[in-house]
């Protein structure tokens, strides 16, 4: 099965020097906690992504309100990545390996989507569901 088949597609992204108040809003409204961080809305490319957590405890840790503080001071480098063409075997492994929950799917080095555990899991139930005895 290819990641293509089962990743979410058409992810919002943010940019750097936007506030992680507007990361968070982003965030609640497609109540997932992870963003990737893209140079541009035009090029889509991945320089690096946040999570709910890290913003949370960069803000505790700073004493700042989210809309003063920009996403690159608590953002996390460039993550591993995979291609919509890979094998969800292949994906299983990076994550396993580099101990992440989602990965940010790069088309020609274009931001197109990112694959989840919870993908992973909906995809193997919707398989199981045809299943027969």
């Amino acid at each position: 099965m290819q990641i293509r088949q089962i990743m979410t597609p058409d992810t919002r992204a943010c940019l750097p020097e936007e506030s992680c108040a507007v990361a968070g809003e982003i965030m609640r409204r497609r109540q997932s906690g992870f963003l990737p961080v893209v140079d541009s809305q035009t090029t889509k490319r991945v320089t690096g992504v946040i999570t709910d957590r890290a913003i949370m405890l960069h803000l505790v840790h700073r004493d700042l309100p989210a809309s003063e503080v920009a996403v690159r001071t608590c953002m996390m480098g460039v993550p591993p990545m995979i291609s919509p063409e890979a094998d969800l075997e292949v994906a299983v492994r990076v994550m396993k390996k580099e101990a992440v929950d989602r990965l940010p799917v790069i088309d020609q080095g274009r931001l197109v989507g990112v694959l989840s555990l919870q993908d992973i899991a909906l995809a193997a139930r919707r398989q199981w569901a045809y299943v027969g005895p």
